[in-house]
C-alpha cells in the first residue's frame, strides 16, 4: 500500500525529477492522499525509512515544505512486480506492469528482467542441493489428461508425467518394452497378452496393475468421454484383466499399428482411483507413473518434481518450473533461449560460449487447408489450384527465416525441385477465371501466433484478386474447431511426433485435427480406405509396407489439392556447454529426464 501512496504523489507531480527539491504544502498532500495531516506525516516518515523520499518540512512563516524523490517510478514498479514473481504470482506481476503502461519501456524492462530468471538454477549447498530448470511458456497449459491433449506442449509434458505399456524408439524405429516387460500374440494377430512390471508406482504411492491398463484404454474407447483419439482403438473388441500383472486385448482384426497406438502418449496409463475421484480436475493436476510428478499447477506456473521411486531411471533434475509468461517470447532474441542458460549458485550468469543444436524436423511444417465441407469457391478444384500456383512462397513476407524450407508433404523430400515449380502466376490466373470466383469474401482461420503471416497471405491473394478476411481463433479447443469449420481456409502449423506414420494418420483421423475437419465426406472415405490398408499390413512387413500406403495418401491429397504445403523448418536451441544430455525430440523440446548439469568450475578445469 505504501507503494500506492508514493506513486500517487509522483502522479500529482509528473514533472518532478529524482534528486530535485519540489515545493509542496501539507494541505496539498492531505488532499492527494485523502489522509489527515497526522497520517500524512506517518506515511512520509515510512517512505523516508525506505529511502524513497527526503522530506524537508518548512519551518516558520513563508518557508514552504519540500520533497525530494529518491527513486524513480519505474524502479519502484519493477520492484513491486518482481515481488509478485518471488511469490509465484506471475499474473499479478503482469497486471502491475499493465496498470502503469503510461510509463514508456516499463514492460520491456520487466520482461528482460523476467527472462533472466530462467534457465538452470541450483539452490542450496552441496549436501542439500536442488537442481531446478525454469522454462518460460507464453500461455497456460490447458490440459494434461492424455485422452484430451491437443497442443505440442501438452504432449511433451505428458511424456514427462506418464508412461505407456510400450514405447517407440525414434532411432531404431522399433517398439520396446516399458510398463509391460513382455508381450505375445496369437497366430492371427488378434489376441495380445501383455505382462506388466511389478512394483511400478503411481505418484500417489499406489502400485500400477492390469486394472489401470484396462481402465486407461477403455476410457479412450468410451464414446461417452468423447476423446478425439478413439480411432486408435476402433478395432479393439475387448480388454480383460488376466491377473494383477497381465492384461489381454482382443482385436476384431489384425492391426500392424496396434503397438504403435499403445506407445502414443494419448494412450498413457492413468490411475483409475485418481481419475474417478478428481474428475475434470485430473486434467489440471494429473497423476501418472512417469519420471516427474506434478506438485502444483495454476494460472501462473506448472511445477513438477522428480519422482524418486520411478521404476526406470530417476531424472537428474530435481524440479521443473514452467512459468506462464505472456508476450515474453516476443520480447527476447531467439539467441537467448532461456531454457538452457546457466546460473551459478551465487545467481550470476556464466558468460561462456553457448553451444547450439539444430534438427531438420521430419514433421514441423506450416500449411493451408481448404474446407471441402463448406459451401464456397474453395469447393472448386481449380480455385484451390489457383491459390497453390499463385502464391510465391519464396517472398520475404512469407519465407522470413533462414531456417525455413519449402515443403510439399507432411514430411521432407530429398528432391525439392517440384516444390520450386509450383509457383506459376499465368496458370493461376487462368485457373481462377475457370473457377468463376466473383470476389466474395474468403474466411481464413488463423491462430494469433500466425496473424503476421496471414496478413502477408491476405496481401498476396489480394494481388491475385481474392478477397481474404481473417478469423483469429483462441486456444479453447472447442472454439478453435468452431472457427475452423466456418472458415473456407485455415493456416496453421503441425508438428509430428517421433512415430511419423501414426502422426500422419492422426491428422486424417483425429476429431480435433484441422485436416480432418476440412475433409469432405467423400474424400475422407477414400483416405480411410487407404488407411485401412496400412492397418492390415502383415506385421512382418513393418514400416516399408506402411510407407507405400502413406505415399498413396499423399497422391490422393495432392490430386484433390486438399492441402497447400508451405514450409518446414529447422528447430534450434542454444545451451551452455555445462548442460549435458541435451537433445531435441520431434516436438522440438528437450527430454527433461536426460538433462543434467556439470558444475561450471569443473567444466572450466576440463
Amino acid at each position: 500500500m505504501l507503494e500506492h501512496y508514493y506513486l500517487t504523489l509522483r502522479k500529482q507531480l509528473p514533472n518532478a525529477l529524482e534528486k530535485e527539491e519540489i515545493e509542496v504544502t501539507l494541505p496539498q498532500l492531505t488532499e492527494w492522499l485523502h489522509f489527515s495531516s497526522r497520517n500524512v506525516n506517518l506515511v512520509l516518515r515510512k517512505m523516508e525509512e525506505q529511502s524513497w523520499i527526503q522530506w524537508l518540512p518548512g519551518r516558520g512563516r513563508g518557508h514552504r515544505s519540500r520533497i525530494v524523490f529518491q527513486i524513480s517510478r519505474e524502479t519502484l514498479i519493477l520492484r513491486m512486480a518482481q515481488g509478485h514473481v518471488g511469490k509465484g504470482d506471475l499474473q499479478k506481476a503482469f497486471a502491475c506492469i499493465d496498470e502503469h503502461d503510461y510509463l514508456p519501456n516499463l514492460r520491456d524492462q520487466f520482461v528482460y528482467w523476467l527472462e533472466s530468471q530462467f534457465g538452470y538454477r541450483p539452490e542450496g549447498n552441496d549436501e542439500d542441493r536442488t537442481d531446478t530448470l525454469r522454462v518460460p511458456y507464453h500461455k497456460p497449459i490447458q490440459c494434461l489428461d492424455p485422452p484430451f491433449i491437443t497442443f505440442v506442449v501438452e504432449s511433451h509434458m505428458a511424456k514427462q508425467i506418464f508412461d505407456n505399456i510400450v514405447r517407440y524408439n525414434r532411432q531404431t524405429k522399433t517398439i520396446e518394452p516399458h510398463l509391460a516387460h513382455h508381450w505375445c500374440h496369437d497366430k492371427t494377430g488378434t489376441s495380445w497378452l501383455f505382462y506388466l512390471r511389478k512394483g511400478v508406482l503411481f505418484h500417489h504411492g499406489r502400485e500400477m496393475t492390469a486394472q489401470d491398463v484396462k481402465f486407461s484404454l477403455d476410457r479412450i474407447r468410451d464414446e461417452g468421454i468423447d476423446s478425439p483419439y478413439r480411432w486408435m482403438f476402433e478395432n479393439v473388441e475387448k480388454i480383460e484383466v488376466y491377473d494383477r500383472y497381465a492384461v489381454r486385448i482382443k482385436l476384431s482384426q489384425p492391426n500392424s499399428l496396434f503397438l504403435h497406438c499403445l506407445s502414443f502418449d494419448r494412450a498413457s496409463i492413468v490411475p483409475e482411483d485418481m481419475v474417478l475421484s478428481l474428475g475434470d480436475a485430473f486434467g489440471r493436476n494429473p497423476v501418472g507413473t512417469g519420471p516427474f510428478q506434478v506438485v502444483s499447477h495454476d494460472n501462473n506456473m506448472l511445477v513438477c518434481e522428480a519422482f524418486n521411486r520411478y521404476f526406470d531411471k530417476r531424472a537428474h533434475l530435481d524440479r521443473i518450473e514452467i512459468w506462464y509468461t505472456p508476450d515474453l517470447q516476443c520480447k527476447v532474441s531467439c539467441e537467448e533461449r532461456t531454457m538452457y542458460r546457466i546460473r551459478t549458485r551465487g545467481g550470476e550468469e556464466s558468460q561462456e560460449q553457448r553451444n547450439n543444436i539444430k534438427i531438420l524436423s521430419d514433421g514441423c511444417s506450416k500449411m493451408l487447408t481448404f474446407n471441402l465441407k463448406l459451401k464456397g469457391p474453395q469447393q472448386q478444384l481449380c480455385f484451390r489450384q489457383a491459390i497453390i500456383h499463385g502464391i510465391d512462397r519464396r517472398r520475404s513476407e512469407l519465407l522470413n527465416s533462414d531456417d525455413a524450407y519449402l515443403a510439399d508433404w507432411f514430411v521432407p523430400r530429398q528432391d525439392t525441385s517440384s516444390q520450386d515449380m509450383l509457383y506459376n502466376p499465368e496458370l493461376s490466373e487462368q485457373l481462377l477465371k475457370e473457377s468463376g470466383y466473383q470476389g466474395e469474401p474468403i474466411l481464413l482461420a488463423v491462430s494469433q501466433a500466425n496473424v503476421e503471416e496471414a496478413e502477408a497471405l491476405k496481401k498476396l491473394m489480394g494481388e491475385m484478386g481474392i478477397h481474404l478476411q481473417l478469423e483469429v481463433f483462441s486456444d479453447d479447443p472447442k472454439q478453435r474447431i468452431e472457427t475452423v469449420e466456418r472458415s473456407h481456409l485455415c493456416l496453421y502449423v503441425i508438428i509430428l511426433d517421433d512415430d511419423l506414420v501414426l502422426s500422419i494418420l492422426e491428422l486424417f483421423l483425429a476429431d480435433n485435427s484441422f485436416v480432418r475437419r476440412h475433409l469432405s465426406d467423400e474424400l475422407f472415405a477414400e483416405l480411410k480406405q487407404i488407411i485401412g490398408n496400412i492397418f492390415r499390413i502383415d506385421l512382418e512387413y513393418g514400416s516399408d509396407g506402411q510407407m507405400e500406403w502413406i505415399n498413396e495418401l499423399e497422391r490422393l491429397v495432392k490430386k484433390n489439392a486438399a492441402v497447400f504445403f508451405m514450409y518446414r523448418w529447422q528447430q534450434r536451441t542454444f545451451y551452455h556447454p555445462s548442460l549435458r544430455g541435451v537433445s531435441l525430440n520431434a516436438l522440438g523440446w528437450v527430454p527433461f529426464r536426460d538433462v543434467w548439469f556439470e558444475p561450471v568450475a569443473l567444466h572450466r578445469e576440463a
